[in-house]
């Protein structure tokens, strides 16, 4: 049988460990973010793209970040402000340089907090890098050669855009080598062969540089990389 005072007993019991658990629940700082993916979609290939994401302490004490740092040297990160009360509010910016891609390509952003259940939050942003010429390849090579022989190199620059391009020129740092293109205009889908002519290799060439092919289509300057070896 049960007495009025166990039942008392009882009940006492059951309050105290309700008290004692939220006694026992600790204060913590939560890093929350208003969108973790972000999708510039199209862009043109040399273009700058960047994007603010809102951080947020939607825990009970100060939250702190301690680093941020990217995947990739294309994407600089920068915040406002690192130290947040409960409840404060801050701006994250990824700056992405698409200079050196094509096609589709993902990069992330790591935070690190005081957020002991996230401790690392990850954050990424995504692209699909447009381009109206298409140059293959995008480096030449003059290695092996002899002195006395001529050398050719040939570039294909194709039109991917949905209207004419005109090339307007070619300008090469190497002297020594003498450019050809078959065609100015170039209708979409269309190619044009650019012939590299080395008409004597000589001992002590410079042949390393670049080449610049100005256009009117979006990207307004092509670079080709020239890389030159030891000549025999």
């Amino acid at each position: 049988m049960i007495t009025y005072r166990s039942r008392f007993v009882g009940i006492a019991f059951l309050i105290f460990l309700v008290l004692a658990t939220a006694g026992s629940v600790r204060a913590t700082a939560r890093l929350e973010v208003d969108q973790v993916d972000f999708d510039f979609q199209s862009i043109y290939r040399g273009d700058e793209a960047r994007h603010t994401f809102e951080i947020t302490n939607s825990g009970d004490i100060k939250l702190q970040i301690t680093n941020i740092r990217s995947s990739c040297g294309c994407t600089v990160p920068s915040i406002e402000k690192r130290n947040l009360a409960p409840g404060e509010t801050t701006a994250l910016t990824a700056i992405f340089n698409s200079d050196r891609f094509r096609g589709s390509v993902t990069k992330h952003i790591y935070v690190y907090s005081n957020d002991e259940e996230n401790p690392i939050t990850k954050l990424s942003i995504h692209a699909d890098i447009k381009q109206d010429l298409q140059v293959t390849p995008t480096s030449i090579y003059f290695a092996g050669l002899k002195s006395g022989e001529s050398v050719q190199r040939k570039i294909e620059i194709r039109n991917l855009s949905g209207k004419p391009v005109r090339i307007s020129e070619i300008a090469s740092t190497v002297s020594a080598v003498e450019v050809q293109l078959d065609k100015p205009l170039l209708e979409p889908d269309e190619a044009a062969l650019l012939k590299l002519n080395i008409p004597r290799v000589e001992k002590g060439m410079k042949l390393t540089g670049e080449l610049t092919i100005f256009n009117d289509s979006h990207e307004e300057e092509l670079k080709v990389r020239f890389y030159g070896g030891l000549i025999q």
